[in-house]
């Protein structure tokens, strides 16, 4: 509930700092209590308000509040020298009054919007409906159940979270708002305008199918601590998504550790970081898709991404894989049947895929490209390890003289075939030269 302080001499309805939206509903409800209240029995009415008939089949009639004699909404001025966005919201906010009937009294650094709507009902089951179409249409984990906003620059944890004007500022708090196995969603906004958000947290998500979705590059997690992993996943289900992912400058901790079966990392940039990029291990089902994981060699040790004991049935797909130790790393007991397609991997020290020894049924499809990893484009200790011609393979003229050499140029021995064959080719040469 918004608190609320109510100035009878200036007719003013102040809805107290550092609150920066109120509710028609929650407006209806405190000047019902104060116009009962006997400091105000001798005052005109303040306000008029219909709707929220019910029409049935989980339909209203929208709420309508028309501030009369005078009284106006406004928010408690802020300090400066920036201008705070505020709102009223959840209906329609009318006045009649000496003021062109603005319901809204100016404050110092706010900037007010009311949202009004023209629609005569409220159809919380269409808006349901949208939301189920919405997430239907992504491939992977939809998130159905509740969305919780993360504005680390602008939030308060002291808010609800349910919306971006009510954002909590740290993810430990809208972690615990969330519920365990719910498909809901944590959206982190970039509340920094004029630069990129940079947020000093370390996350750890212990609730499964937890959706966290960033808005793009200009989001960065990047902890100073040393002491954990910068996103730790011990949860079912879980998604990361749009951001840039990165570690503390000194330590050796990875970006990414999951032990969670289906999780999905999707659209991250993972960048300059200690250990590992990503460090999978006894996980189920991972996805990791359209990912950039650069520079992860931070200590010496780090590998774009590494499995590691009982990892099995990893999808890693249309990633770039760049300037690490190695760029896929599979060594330990019980990883199995992982597979790696449509990559750009290159440019690392050791090998862009090194699968250890007792690696089972790896499979690198053939529209992976390997470019410049100084010790080869895969190093295969495993046992039925299935890696296929990479995409762009040799020319025909190649192919051709690659058989020739094989079948007759490779052969001197006297009276072998080969060899007759390539005598014959010699003074065939010879003759069309004269």
């Amino acid at each position: 509930m918004a608190t609320l302080t109510f100035l009878k001499f200036d007719r003013v309805i102040q809805v107290d700092s550092p609150q920066v939206e109120v509710t028609i509903q929650d407006l209806i409800n405190q000047i019902r209590d104060y116009e009962d209240e006997i400091d105000f029995m001798s005052e005109p009415q303040i306000a008029n308000a219909t709707g929220k008939q019910a029409l049935g089949g989980g339909v209203f009639v929208g709420i309508t509040l028309e501030l009369i004699n005078d009284w106006r909404v406004q928010f408690e001025a802020r300090p400066g020298p920036d201008t705070i966005s505020v709102s009223v919201a959840g209906g329609n906010l009318v006045a009649v009054n000496q003021y062109s009937n603005n319901p809204i009294k100016p404050s110092a650094f706010t900037q007010v919007s009311v949202a009004r709507s023209s629609s005569s009902t409220i159809n919380e089951l269409e808006i349901v409906h949208l939301k189920y179409l919405i997430e239907n249409l992504r491939p992977h984990h939809t998130g159905t159940g509740n969305i919780f906003y993360w504005d680390p620059v602008n939030g308060n944890d002291a808010n609800l979270g349910d919306k971006p004007t009510t954002a909590v500022k740290t993810f430990a708090q809208a972690h615990s708002l969330a519920a365990d196995n719910h498909h809901d969603i944590i959206t982190c906004i970039a509340g920094d305008a004029t630069s990129q958000t940079v947020v000093d947290e370390a996350l750890t998500i212990t609730k499964d199918y937890l959706f966290v979705r960033g808005p793009g590059r200009d989001f960065k997690i990047q902890p100073t601590s040393t002491t954990a992993d910068t996103i730790t996943i011990n949860a079912i289900g879980v998604e990361i998504s749009g951001m840039i992912i990165s570690t503390a400058t000194s330590g050796d901790k990875n970006a990414i550790t999951t032990s969670g079966n289906f999780s999905f990392i999707e659209g991250c940039w993972i960048d300059s970081t200690r250990g590992h990029g990503i460090n999978i291990s006894g996980a189920d089902r991972t996805v990791v898709k359209t990912c950039a994981i650069e520079n992860c060699a931070g200590s010496g040790t780090g590998n774009g991404i590494n499995i590691g004991n009982n990892t099995t049935r990893t999808l890693i797909s249309e990633c770039i894989i760049d300037n690490n130790v190695n760029g896929i790393y599979l060594s330990g007991t019980g990883i199995s049947d992982n597979v790696i397609e449509n990559s750009l991997i290159f440019n690392h020290t050791g090998y862009g895929v090194t699968i250890g020894s007792g690696v089972l049924r790896t499979t690198l499809r053939g529209g992976n490209t390997f470019n410049k990893n100084t010790s080869g484009s895969t190093q295969d200790l495993g046992t039925d390890t299935y890696i296929e011609t990479p995409a762009g393979g040799a020319s025909a003229s190649e192919i051709a003289d690659a058989v020739w050499d094989e079948v007759i140029g490779g052969h001197v021995t006297a009276g072998t075939t080969g060899k007759t064959l390539k005598d014959a080719k010699t003074k065939a040469t010879l003759a069309s030269l004269k």
